[in-house]
């Protein structure tokens, strides 16, 4: 049996890249032949599949990570040898570790570096909780039978930060994105009129530092520019982002449409002339493939893997984390649209959903031989 773990719903249209993955995994394994089941939480109401154990109500991971205890608890003498159960946050594993300890193997993804996002919401305070969530992500390491990281920018951070030698010997295989979902809409690059239309698509939090956004918007309208800005995603940091907003002097020009469906974001993307990313940190966004996949340019923080799959000026540019940088970026996305120099790329050719997804399936089975 092959066990998933994630805090999210497969059956949802939750935006975002680990969202997408899961979905993604699910649709594999439905294809596969091999025996599963998803550990979830519930974020719908409206589907359901008997491959999919429900176990809390609502994204909120302390929720989740209580009923994924006794989950194991529960089912703990069921497992077996052959068993594989791939978690995707390391401190997510210590369940199983803990309850079922010599029952199966034990595959962890990460979709980013443990820890940034304690680190965003308490600051410097986070260093002692830092320090002990190390020191169990060492034993996690030592202990899984594989480690899958998405990018390899982040792969090597964490082997310098956790440990050299698990992470070494990690695979990389990047978050595929759904192209389903765009075979009703043939790519074609944006109009003249669509050159000063900014796009921001994702979860409205710290990661995704949407001030950012809106400072580059000011930016560029102090120095005469008129462009517009949609930022499109909702979260725990909304209510910040509404004063933001207000308080803005370019507010005339920034619109926030709320959470945008799954199904929606092609139509969304295809809206608006330019892509701005202005996170953090990113280990693969999903958002970013999907522009490329419409043609769209992409102005980005040099986070994750995205330089990965940007070429400079061709189909967008990577800049630094602040305002005048993007900025730039911006300007000269919205020359490469006027002058009519945007690119397809090529660089998603090798990023179907099958391809990666294949390659989980090809280790769940090398797990399960083992």
């Amino acid at each position: 049996m092959i066990y998933v773990f994630y805090n999210n719903d497969p059956l949802a249209h939750d935006l975002g890249g680990g969202a997408e993955h899961f979905r993604g995994l699910h649709r594999a394994l439905l294809k596969s032949g091999l025996d599963f089941h998803l550990v979830a939480a519930r974020l719908q109401d409206e589907r359901t599949a008997p491959n999919i154990d429900y176990i809390s109500q609502g994204a909120h991971f302390g929720r989740y990570y209580l009923a994924l205890w006794r989950w194991f608890w529960s089912n703990r003498k069921r497992f077996c040898d052959g068993d594989v159960f791939h978690f995707h946050r390391n401190y997510a594993a210590w369940p199983k570790l803990t309850l079922a300890p010599d029952k199966g193997r034990v595959m962890i993804s990460y979709h980013n570096v443990t820890g940034r996002v304690i680190e965003g919401v308490l600051g410097r305070a986070a260093a002692p909780l830092r320090r002990a969530m190390l020191f169990f992500e060492r034993r996690v390491a030592a202990l899984a039978d594989s480690i899958v990281c998405v990018s390899n920018r982040d792969r090597r951070e964490l082997a310098d930060l956790v440990d050299r030698g698990p992470f070494d010997r990690a695979r990389v295989i990047p978050a595929a994105f759904d192209q389903a979902l765009f075979k009703d809409e043939p790519p074609a690059p944006p109009a003249a009129g669509e050159a000063a239309k900014l796009l921001v698509l994702g979860r409205i939090s710290h990661q995704k530092n949407m001030p950012l956004a809106i400072a580059t918007l000011e930016h560029l309208q102090a120095e005469g520019h008129a462009f517009e800005l949609t930022i499109a995603g909702d979260g725990e940091d909304a209510r910040a982002l509404i004063r933001r907003i207000a308080e803005s002097p370019a507010a005339a020009s920034i619109r926030w449409i709320g959470r945008v469906a799954h199904d929606r974001v092609p139509q969304v993307i295809k809206e608006h002339g330019i892509l701005l990313l202005s996170s953090r940190y990113e280990a693969s966004p999903t958002v970013v493939k999907e522009a490329l996949r419409s043609m769209r340019p992409v102005v980005a923080t040099d986070v994750g893997d995205v330089p990965d799959w940007i070429e400079d000026d061709r189909t967008g540019f990577i800049c630094q984390q602040d305002a005048a940088s993007l900025a730039e970026g911006v300007l000269a996305a919205h020359r490469l649209i006027l002058e009519g120099r945007y690119q397809p790329t090529g660089r998603l050719d090798d990023l179907s959903e099958d391809a990666i997804m294949s390659k989980v399936v090809q280790l769940y089975r090398r797990l399960q031989a083992v």
